[in-house]
């Protein structure tokens, strides 16, 4: 190496060493491994690899389509709009998605049309989107094996730790804004 070229900093592989204890406003000392965004999803990248997607397979499911019937389930029927809002995903992946599932029995729509009202003949009428029982079917048999992969995540930690990355987690999602609710239990 040169002696003009500096050595990247090196980072600590100590359990104990955190780079966001003495965080500056101007963050200068953080690498972008220790971006709270590169970690947390880096932290859900894994999740879903390894404790979602397994236990989804087992039930021919995608993750989309998971995370759409246990929300279709839990509040059924509901409007198109509120799907994509309490999903946190994109209107186009939730009309897919639902499309995939309609074709295979899981949920059903339904155009909603007002009676004597010529706007909706002008914009789209509203979307209802409902569950059908081979749908509420396979949410029943996912459910307790969603649940149980995710007692026993959590159950890595301790009761501290679970109560404080709960409170940090709301913290933080109402200081960035949450972007909509989502389902606890779809993943």
């Amino acid at each position: 190496m040169k002696a003009s070229q500096k050595k990247p900093r090196e980072r600590s592989t100590s359990k104990t060493t955190s780079p966001w204890t003495a965080v500056s406003r101007s963050g200068s000392h953080l690498n972008v491994e220790d971006f709270l965004t590169f970690r947390l999803t880096r932290l859900s990248n894994a999740l879903r690899t390894n404790l979602t997607k397994p236990y989804l397979e087992q039930f021919d499911l995608s993750l989309p389509e998971w995370r759409l019937l246990a929300l279709v389930a839990r509040f059924a029927p509901m409007r198109f709009s509120e799907v994509t809002a309490r999903s946190g995903m994109d209107k186009g992946q939730v009309s897919r998605t639902l499309r995939v599932m309609a074709t295979r029995g899981l949920t059903k729509t339904k155009t909603i049309k007002e009676r004597g009202s010529r706007s909706t003949e002008a914009l789209a009428a509203p979307v209802m989107v409902s569950i059908t029982p081979k749908g509420t079917s396979l949410y029943k048999a996912v459910l307790p094996v969603a649940r149980k992969r995710q007692a026993d995540m959590l159950l890595t930690l301790n009761e501290a730790e679970r109560s404080s990355l709960y409170s940090i987690i709301d913290k933080l999602s109402a200081t960035i804004g949450n972007g909509g609710e989502s389902v606890g239990d779809a993943e």
